[in-house]
């Protein structure tokens, strides 16, 4: 090779290797991008789903609690009729 193409092959050269670090580094970025957007979805649609169970746990909480309150009431009104019951059988 003669001296002038040296300094030529050397700046292509430097300038190859550049040029593949700077892709590799926006490779890298667009694989960490992909990778949090993938992790990003993941969790929005764990978060969904735990909103659902939650919806569907304060239903049943609610629904329970009613039935809760129909089973005091009922064991109240058995409870006065067996009172009343009792004071009638006492006072004949």
């Amino acid at each position: 090779m003669s001296e002038e193409m040296k300094p030529k092959t050397y700046t292509l050269a430097l300038l190859i290797g550049w040029g593949l670090t700077l892709a590799t580094v926006i490779w890298q970025v667009a694989v960490k991008d992909a990778n949090y957007s993938l992790r990003l979805t993941s969790i929005e649609s764990e978060l969904e789903s735990l909103d659902l169970r939650l919806d569907t746990a304060e239903e049943f909480r609610i629904t329970l609690a009613a039935n809760l309150a129909e089973i005091k009431t009922d064991l109240v009104w058995i409870r006065k009729e067996l009172q009343e019951m009792s004071d009638r059988e006492y006072n004949q």
